[in-house]
């Protein structure tokens, strides 16, 4: 899916923020294949377009500007996307910050540099910073930047990118959350995989990965520009 740069490389302060562009009129469009996972019922897989476009802007309290998102989908049979629900974001002195609906998050924090560290979940109830001391919880989620380098995704060559992986606990036994993305800049997220399962620890599927329930996604970005 795609190819990184494992030399040690550090990425501009200056140009930092250009890994999420934010303006009016900026647009993302994804294609988006996921499995669904649940007790009851057998696994559901979808695959459908997801539109994310910046439609306004706005000053805020803090005197940054709001960037407001809204967010699309194409089903299959369907001739043009349908709204179904709205983000923000907003770019501050050393982090840029998306409100997916009612929970913030810190997707990127500078400088970014290969093993930069940061606790994504610190403005949020999820595993705010009490949460991450010398042995954090899994709620803290310490995000952190992997890899740097050119990347290829459906035929789309970026040459400045940026790996952050959100989570990589991979219990054998109990469950499984890995989620990572990809940021290529003046374009933002380009990839985005997420792996969020429960496994069976009742009885003789101990340790047998048996899939409770969960999800598995994958976000590859189609096309971007400017409406």
């Amino acid at each position: 899916m795609w190819v990184s740069c494992e030399e040690s490389e550090t990425l501009s302060v200056q140009s930092d923020e250009e890994f999420f562009p934010l303006m009016v009129g900026f647009y993302q469009i994804y294609q988006v294949e996921e499995t669904i996972y649940s007790e009851l019922n057998e696994p559901v897989e979808n695959v459908y377009g997801l539109k994310v476009m910046v439609v306004d802007s706005f000053q805020n309290l803090s005197g940054s500007i709001t960037y407001v998102i809204h967010r699309s989908t194409l089903q299959t049979g369907q001739d043009t996307y349908e709204y179904f629900d709205t983000w923000a974001a907003r770019k501050e002195s050393d982090q840029v910050v998306v409100d997916e609906g009612n929970t913030s998050f810190i997707k990127l924090a500078y400088p970014l540099v290969i093993g930069k560290q940061w606790n994504g979940n610190a403005l949020n109830d999820l595993g705010g910073e009490q949460s991450c001391g010398e042995n954090p919880s899994t709620a803290c989620d310490i995000y952190r930047v992997e890899s740097v380098g050119p990347v290829s995704i459906n035929g789309l060559s970026f040459n400045d990118t940026l790996e952050v992986l959100l989570n990589n606990n991979a219990d054998p036994i109990v469950k499984q959350d890995i989620r990572k993305e990809i940021y290529a800049r003046n374009v933002g997220l380009v990839y985005k995989e997420t792996s969020i399962l429960e496994y069976c620890t009742v009885g003789s599927c101990i340790g047998q990965q048996q899939i409770d329930k969960g999800i598995e996604s994958k976000l590859t970005l189609v096309e971007y520009g400017n409406e």
